[in-house]
Formats: structure tokens, C-alpha cells, sequence
């Protein structure tokens, strides 16, 4: 019963309230008049008009129906006594005629004021619906307004980028490169760790790193991920190799991008490397931007290698095709920084030939040839050939070998030579008489420097 009073009209709720508080009234203070029948207007009236103007059309009919129909009652229990004859009288029905014309005529006017509420509510609930909506393009022009100016500047970043690279690698210098190349990838990647490595012999060898430094200074050309970009030619990722899915792989990957540095002809002179890259530029935006610093590097390289050659040739001796003395003094230098640089071997073989005054001078060239031959077949072509102090010696700088590969390397030189049987000594049968020897510039971290 609790649950269907909970269930039912407010205004049920009230009505009954009403004529509750009404009847007490009504037996405390009139009880020979049941109904205020003699009190115009009758305060049934008052709770018709409340709950019409309160709750609507159907709560001010059905007020006025049943205070109607209650006044109605007290009239007919009245008539009881004085008899049936006044059922003519009108005066009889202008009360309840009177609660139930208020009780719908203001009821449709509350309806009425009603409609146009909601109708109003519903309108401010679309503007603000749009008014929302509103807002939400506001934000998005706002974002994209802000989007549009970090691009502008990023765009201002990079060709201050653009623009610092290209004065960093304008050097001709192969050892100011280096780093050039490895800093222009980190800037342009902004990655948190480059490197270049070069091809020297038959490895590539690290000679600049951006940032923390790799593990392994060397890397053969066709190991993981270098090997690959190798095969490939072109920049690779270590999506390209492994999987990737989270950022705990991309921590335990030793490599993520690599780049080859290649040649005009195709042949390989180097390799970029990126060791330390955010997640979110893993992308392959960043890849293109790596191919084009190692295609911008590989050219600035090779145009260096070959100024080094041309400058070389005004330095070289047409006898031997050797280096000067002077030459030899700034490139050992350079090779020593270098050997200490990297914990690399460096040797230095002096080649003196003996009773040189005594060989005619016309044979001296023939000498020369044969020297250059000899020097040609057994040294590899990173080895440098220099003349020394002396117009009867050569220094031979071998980079990457240690005193006892020179060792090996002066023994294949003496035979070489010997098997030629050259006797420039006059009119003397006696083979050339020389002398070899190997100074240990460096052998160990901090080592021997002759």
C-alpha cells in the first residue's frame, strides 16, 4: 500500500492532504456548517486554484471534480432535512459549477504556460547544446592553430639545422667529417645517439660518435642490421630485422637505424648507425631523413677523398710515387692522434737503402720503378709510402697493424725485392743492399710512441 501511495500523482497527494486539513477546519471551527456552504467563496476554492496553478490542466480538473463533487455532497446531506424542493434552486450549483470551471480554466492555463516553459527549456538546451559545440570547434581551431605555429617553427628550426649542416660539411677535410656527418644526424633526427663508422680494410671502424658511445667500435659490413642496410643499400630500421612492440625492445636493441654511406660508383665507404632514438621517432619520416644525410655525407666524403688524392699527387714523388718527407711529418701525426684516439695499432717501417751514392745517377730511376713495383704488389692500399730524411730512405706507415703483423709485412717486402735480383751498383753484380726496420708508434692504450 506504502509503495502505491510512493507511486501515485503528487497532486493526488496534496488533494487529499487538502480536503483532510479542510474538513478539520471545517469541524473545528463551523460544525453546523458541513462544506462552508454558507461561506462565499468557499475555501474549497483555494485548493482547486493552488493545485491548477501549481500542476497543470489534469490536476486542477480532477481538483475541481472532486471538490465538486464533496461540496455536492453537503448540499444533498443538507436537503435531507429540508427536503427534496430546493434541488430547483440554482444557487445550489454555482460552488461546485465555480470549482470545476477554475479548476479547468486554470489548469489550461497553467498547461498552457507549461508548454511554453518546456518549449523555452528545449531551446536553451539546444543553444547550449550548440553553444558546446561551439566551443569544441574553438578548441579544435585553437589546437590547430597552435599545431600550425610549432610546425612554422620546427619548419625555422630545420633549416637552421639545414643551414648549420651544410656549413658543417663543406670542410674537405675527411677528419672534420666525421663528426660533421654523425652530429647532422642526431640534430636531424633528434636522436640521442649517432655515429659514423668508415670501411678501413675489411671492417668498419667508429670514427665519431654524438652522445653515449657504442659498444663496439667495430662492425663487419655484414653483421644485423648494418649488413642489411648493406644488402639493401638504402637505410633500414631494426623493424626492418626484429619485431618491436613495446618500449622494453626498443631499449634491448643495440642498433635501430642504419644508413650506408656509399660511393657515386657503388662502393661502400662507410655506414651512419642511431643507438638511442624516442619511440615515437622510430618512424619512417625519420628514416628518409637518415638516407638523406648518408647520401648528403657519403657525397661530401667522397669529394673529400678525392681532393686528399689531387692534393697528394702535388706532394708525391714521381721516382717512387711516395709521399714527401714533409708530408710524411703531418700524416703521422695525424695517424698517431688517431691510433691513440681509438686504442688502434699503429707501426712505421724505415726502409733505408744502402751505399745509395754509389748507384749512377741514371740508374736511379730504374731503382725507383722497381722500389714502386715492389711497394705496389705487397702493401695494401691504406698503407702510406713516404720518403724520410734521407734521399736514401722511405718510411712506410701502416695504420691498423701491430708491430709483429709489420714484422710479417718487412719479411714478404725483403723477399719481394730480393727476387728481382737488382744490381745497381756500377758494374758490380751485387744485389741492392737495404735494410728494413719496424717502429712501434703505438701498441697499446697509451703505448710506445718512437
Amino acid at each position: 500500500m506504502l509503495a502505491s501511495i510512493r507511486r501515485a500523482e503528487p497532486y493526488l497527494l496534496e488533494l487529499g492532504g487538502g480536503l483532510l486539513l479542510l474538513v478539520v477546519v471545517n469541524v473545528l471551527l463551523r460544525p453546523r456548517d458541513p462544506g462552508f456552504l454558507d461561506v462565499q467563496p468557499n475555501p474549497a476554492l483555494a485548493l482547486v486554484v493552488v493545485l491548477a496553478c501549481w500542476h497543470g490542466l489534469r490536476a486542477g480538473l480532477v481538483s475541481g471534480l472532486v471538490t465538486a463533487a464533496a461540496v455536492a455532497a453537503c448540499v444533498v446531506a443538507r436537503m435531507d432535512q429540508a427536503g427534496w424542493s430546493e434541488l430547483r434552486s440554482l444557487s445550489h450549483y454555482v460552488t461546485p459549477l465555480l470549482l470545476i470551471g477554475a479548476g479547468l480554466g486554470l489548469g489550461l492555463l497553467r498547461e498552457s504556460e507549461l508548454r511554453r516553459t518546456r518549449a523555452l527549456e528545449a531551446r536553451v538546451e539546444a543553444l547550449e547544446q550548440e553553444l558546446a559545440d561551439q566551443a569544441v570547434r574553438f578548441m579544435a581551431a585553437t589546437e590547430a592553430k597552435h599545431e600550425l605555429e610549432r610546425r612554422v617553427a620546427e619548419e625555422r628550426a630545420s633549416l637552421s639545422s639545414l643551414y648549420a649542416a651544410a656549413r658543417a660539411l663543406e670542410t674537405l677535410d675527411a677528419e672534420r667529417l666525421y663528426p660533421a656527418i654523425a652530429a647532422t644526424a642526431r640534430r636531424f633526427l633528434q636522436a640521442d645517439a649517432c655515429q659514423c663508422y668508415i670501411l678501413e680494410g675489411e671492417l668498419l671502424r667508429l670514427r665519431a660518435a654524438e652522445g653515449p658511445a657504442p659498444e663496439r667500435p667495430e662492425i663487419g659490413p655484414d653483421e644485423g642490421l648494418v649488413g642489411l642496410a648493406v644488402r639493401l643499400g638504402r637505410p633500414v630500421s631494426v623493424r626492418d630485422y626484429t619485431m618491436i612492440t613495446s618500449l622494453e625492445d626498443l631499449h634491448a636493441a643495440g642498433l635501430l637505424m642504419a644508413a650506408p654511406l656509399t660511393g657515386a660508383e657503388g662502393a661502400l665507404l662507410g655506414c651512419i648507425t642511431v643507438t638511442s632514438l624516442p619511440f615515437l621517432r622510430l618512424t619512417p619520416a625519420s628514416l628518409d631523413r637518415l638516407g638523406l644525410v648518408a647520401d648528403w655525407g657519403a657525397r661530401t666524403l667522397e669529394n673529400a677523398r678525392t681532393h686528399e688524392q689531387t692534393l697528394a699527387r702535388t706532394i708525391e714523388d714521381e721516382l717512387v710515387r711516395a709521399y714527401t718527407y714533409a708530408y710524411y711529418q703531418r700524416r703521422i701525426h695525424e695517424e698517431e692522434v688517431r691510433a691513440d684516439r681509438y686504442g688502434r695499432p699503429l707501426s712505421v717501417v724505415i726502409f733505408r737503402i744502402h751505399r745509395f751514392g754509389v748507384v749512377a745517377p741514371e740508374r736511379r730511376a730504374e731503382l725507383g720503378r722497381v722500389l714502386s713495383l715492389v711497394f705496389s704488389r705487397t702493401l695494401r692500399d691504406v698503407d702510406i709510402v713516404c720518403r724520410y730524411a734521407t734521399e736514401d730512405a722511405f718510411a712506410i706507415i701502416l695504420p691498423e697493424t701491430a708491430p709483429v703483423r709489420a714484422e710479417v709485412v718487412v719479411e714478404r717486402l725483403s723477399s719481394e725485392i730480393r727476387n728481382f735480383h737488382f744490381a745497381p751498383y756500377g758494374d758490380d753484380d751485387q744485389d741492392l743492399e737495404f735494410s728494413a726496420r719496424v717502429l712501434a708508434v703505438r701498441e697499446q692504450p697509451g703505448g710506445v710512441t718512437s
